[in-house]
Order: structure tokens, then C-alpha cells, then sequence
């Protein structure tokens, strides 16, 4: 059936297959046919969705068609017809993809139509059009049309005799011009006010240089204010909308057009909601920062986590960051005589592996024999190669239980040095591990380790003289020591004294003691002066 239009010609299947091989209809939903004819184009385009797509029919074709008589087969065909002419188009809606064989007579401005649609939306552009119009540029239109193709890299594919033997048959030689254009960045109205204002003032009196790079404080505050004015100031221009985008004229409350923002405090108003998401986010994101929490052991990451709730009803601001610091930096140095205590524990009577014996050197303590000092080698159950999750037997360091262990006996020891000892990524380094598959002496800050098949890890300290530090520490506030350690000389103390000195280190090593004690014996609190 053809009609009188003379620009009616039927796309040939096999030069439809070229054109709708050019995009992925599987990453594509919204389609304009604009010059649609009977629809045979529009056909193929939804056999093609169908097929990506299968059952979802998650996609969108509208159709404009010139000709009366084919808008009355495009119709019973079932096609959605949006217009008669698509060069009086005009629509709101956005196109992932026009497609059409556009009229031999005039395509230069259909062309020049879609250029300019998918130029402001983005989008693919895939047609045909007579080869004239760009081999014999002599109107202004083709020029420009000319140009647009070459600035968005367009591809054009001349092609011969393309309809000769089609439905309706003509010599004239076809380009397949293939384009497409990224979606423009929108300059939102609100970022742009925001802009204009004037930057955010430091809040100088709650400087928290000494706890923490107060640039990396400040950074964030900042960013954080920011992205609360632009969702109050959205959500002000929402809600002064809201009256024009209601779904009934006579339902003041059911706008067309909504905010979705979930939040389980159902009582919240909009701006209040949305206040407390960016709170949480923002304590969440400073919690996961190494610079502001790489100093604290996995539980007490864990316990201050367990508060983002909590958190999300104050302000992100430099005070409450400062005045958490603060109770951060109490927590710390609570904490950190029972951090070293338990791992020094852990390393000794806590295993029940007969290879655990070889962790400690056994001594007579003051006023009792069960003393003990941790030796150069300790053997715990670290289950490097076993993970259940993936397959028996993998060997993998870098599982989160295994890295979060050897990072929380890292810290340990980060408190007892002082930041003497030169940093060694432990991640970096036992992802390499696994990489090539390392499992004996890899070499961390503070030790080596290595990894067996039983699960066992085995660690083996670098720096002897941390090591009795550490030993120090675990010994003294167990109480195995004398009063006297550390205070007096060896000549000047009972006999009973000198057994527990004998039996724990020897002469030569206290004295190595008394002549650096501000290295081995300390409080907390000076720890944290060292590291803050």
C-alpha cells in the first residue's frame, strides 16, 4: 500500500538490521521515531526491545507521521502517535534515541531538528538521509548541519543503491549517519546561589589542630554546610511548586511530582529528614576516615559506629567534632592499658594450641610463680587460609577478620613506639601477599608473619627493645614485678628482688632499663602525647 506522499519509502529489512545495530537497546528506553510511515521502522525497534528486554517492557516508542492516511495504520498497529509534523514538535520529554529514515525531499531540516533535540537532552541520533545533503552543501542549513555532525563525531556511512530492489524502489544514494551526544550537566539555579554567597567563615575558636589536621576538619565542615543549604534550599522550591504539580486540582496533599526521602524517624518533616540522612553520613564517613580514627583498635571503631544514630541529631559542625575528639581521646587512653593487658593475655594462656607453649617464657614473679613474659616468636589461630565464603583451602590474608586482627596488634604496638618506627602498609602489603602467594616471613611494621595451613599464624617481632617494652607493660600491671622496678638499683635490693630480676630479664637488662626510662616505663597518658 502506498499513499500519494512521494517521500513515502518503506526502510528495507536489511538496511533497518545496519541502522539498529549501531546502539544497545538494553541500555536504551525512551525511542522517537519521527517519521514513521506504515511503522515497519517502529516494528523493529520493539521486536529489538523485546528481545534485550524480554518481559519487563521497560521501554517507551513514541511516533509522528505526517501523512493521514499511515497515521490510521500506525494507530491500529497499536503505536502511540504523539504528532503529525515533527518539524512543529515540540515536547518536554527527553529521547535515549531518535530513530528515522527521514523524507529524501526535505531531510535536511528533519535532520537539523533532531541534531538540535538530542544536542540539548543528549542521546543517540540514528537516520538516513539523502546523500545530497551532505555531499552538495550549498544552503546555509546543511552547513550547519555539516558542522554539528563533525563537532559530536558522528559517523556517516554513504550507501548505494540502497533502495533499488526495496518495496518501493529508488536509485537515490543514502547516508547512515549514527550520533551520539552526552547528556548535558545542568547548572542547577540553587548551586549556583549558593555560590554567590559569601564562603563559609572558619570557626576558629574550636581549633582541633592539636588532636587532628584541622584542614581535613575544616574541608568537611565545609562541604557538609554546602550540601545542606542546596537540599533545604530544593526542598523550599519543592514545596513552593507543590501547588502546581498536584495530581488533583482538589488534593492539596497528593502532589504529581514528589521528594521520596525515607528516613525511620516517620515523624520528621521533609527538611528535618533530610537534615538527619546528611548528619549520618557525614559522622558515618568521619568514623571511616584513617586520619580522624586510625589510631583505634576495632571495637572502639565499632562502638562509636554503633552511635551514628545518635549523632545524626547534632550538627556536623567543628564543635561537636572537637568535643568528640575529646571524649574519643578518654575513651584512648581508658582503653589502652586493656588493649595492650588483652593482647598481652592473648599471646600467652588465652590458646590452647600445644605450639601456643612456645609463646612465653615462664618466671618466677614477685610473691607468686606464675609469671610469664612474652618471647620473640608467638603462634596464634589467625585461619589466614581457611574462609568459608569463598572456597576451602584459598589462602587469603587479606580476609577482614585475619587484616583486622594484625592491624589492632599493629596499633598496640603504634602506642608503645611512639611513631618512631617508619609506616609499612599492612592492606598494601598482604594484598601483594596474596597476589603471589606469600605465606612465610612477610614483613609488616612491627614484625613478621607467616601463615599455615592449620590456621595458625606466626608472628615474629622485628625490634627487641619494643618487644620488653610491651613485656614491661604487661608484667607490671599484672603485678609480677617488684615495687621497687625501675626505681632502685639492682645492688640495693633483697635478695628476693633480685631473684624475680634474675629469672625475668637478668642484670644487664635492667640495667638498660635504668638508664632509658622514659623509653620503658611510662602512663598512658604519656602515650597519647607521643601520638596525638
Amino acid at each position: 500500500m502506498f499513499t500519494d506522499n512521494p517521500d513515502f519509502y518503506p526502510t528495507p529489512k536489511s538496511l533497518m538490521t545496519k541502522m539498529l545495530s549501531k546502539i544497545d537497546f538494553r541500555t536504551i528506553q525512551t525511542v522517537l521515531e519521527p517519521s514513521a510511515g506504515r511503522g515497519d521502522l517502529v516494528e523493529a525497534i520493539t521486536e529489538k526491545f523485546k528481545y534485550h528486554q524480554g518481559r519487563n517492557k521497560n521501554y517507551d516508542i513514541d511516533t509522528i507521521e505526517i501523512d493521514e492516511n499511515l497515521q490510521h495504520v500506525i494507530k491500529g498497529k497499536g503505536f502511540r502517535l504523539v504528532h503529525n509534523d515533527f518539524l512543529s514538535y515540540q515536547t518536554f520529554k527527553r529521547y535515549n534515541a531518535i530513530i528515522a529514515n527521514f523524507p529524501f525531499s526535505n531531510g535536511e531540516h528533519h535532520l537539523k531538528k533532531a541534531i538540535e533535540m538530542q544536542e540539548e537532552n543528549g542521546g543517540h541520533l540514528i537516520c538516513l538521509v539523502n546523500a545530497e545533503t551532505l555531499r552538495n552543501p550549498f544552503t546555509n542549513t546543511r552547513k550547519e548541519i555539516k558542522q554539528k555532525l563533525e563537532e559530536n563525531n558522528a559517523s556517516v556511512e554513504y550507501i548505494e543503491n540502497a533502495f533499488s530492489n526495496s518495496e518501493r524502489s529508488t536509485s537515490v544514494t543514502v547516508a547512515l549517519i549514527h550520533m551520539s551526544i552526552s547528556r548535558n550537566s545542568y547548572n542547577s539555579v540553587v548551586l549556583e546561589s549558593l555560590k554567590q554567597e559569601e564562603k563559609l567563615k572558619s570557626e576558629t575558636e574550636y581549633n582541633s589542630k592539636d588532636l587532628i589536621d584541622s584542614d581535613f576538619i575544616k574541608g568537611i565542615v565545609q562541604q557538609y554546610n554546602y550540601e545542606i543549604k542546596a537540599g533545604l534550599k530544593l526542598i523550599n522550591e519543592y514545596n513552593s511548586l507543590k501547588p502546581l504539580m498536584l495530581a488533583n486540582f482538589n488534593d492539596n496533599s497528593n502532589p504529581i511530582l514528589k521528594l521520596d526521602l525515607e528516613y525511620k524517624d516517620n515523624e520528621s518533616t521533609l527538611d528535618n529528614g533530610y537534615i538527619k540522612q546528611i548528619r549520618s553520613k557525614y559522622w558515618k564517613t568521619l568514623f571511616n576516615n584513617n586520619q580522624f580514627m586510625g589510631l583505634f583498635t576495632t571495637n572502639l571503631k565499632r562502638q562509636y559506629m554503633q552511635r551514628v544514630d545518635e549523632l545524626s541529631n547534632y550538627d556536623f559542625s567543628l564543635y561537636n567534632i572537637y568535643s568528640l575528639r575529646l571524649e574519643l581521646s578518654k575513651d584512648m587512653t581508658k582503653g589502652v592499658e586493656e588493649t595492650i593487658i588483652s593482647l598481652f593475655d592473648e599471646f600467652s594462656h588465652k590458646h590452647y594450641y600445644e605450639e601456643s607453649s612456645k609463646n612465653i617464657h615462664l618466671y618466677n614473679g614477685w610473691k607468686t610463680n606464675k609469671a610469664y613474659k612474652i618471647n620473640k616468636k608467638v603462634i596464634i589461630p589467625l585461619n589466614g587460609f581457611t574462609d568459608i565464603s569463598y572456597s576451602w583451602g584459598r589462602y587469603r590474608p587479606t580476609n577482614y577478620n585475619v587484616l583486622d586482627k594484625l592491624k589492632d596488634i599493629e596499633k598496640v604496638f603504634n602506642y608503645l613506639d611512639g611513631g618512631m618506627t617508619e609506616d609499612l602498609d599492612i592492606e598494601h602489603t598482604l594484598i601483594m601477599a596474596e597476589h603471589y602467594q606469600e605465606t612465610r616471613k612477610i614483613e609488616l611494621k612491627y614484625f613478621y608473619v607467616s601463615f599455615y595451613k592449620k590456621g595458625t599464624c606466626h608472628i615474629e617481632f622485628k625490634d627487641m627493645e619494643l618487644l620488653k617494652k610491651f613485656n614491661l607493660f604487661g608484667t607490671q600491671n599484672k603485678g609480677w614485678l617488684p615495687p621497687s622496678y625501675g626505681k632502685a638499683e639492682y645492688n640495693n635490693m633483697t635478695q628476693e628482688e633480685k631473684e624475680v630480676i634474675n629469672n625475668f630479664e637478668g642484670i644487664e637488662s635492667y640495667e638498660s632499663v635504668l638508664k632509658n626510662k622514659s623509653y620503658f616505663l611510662f602512663d598512658t597518658e604519656e602515650i597519647l602525647k607521643l601520638i596525638s
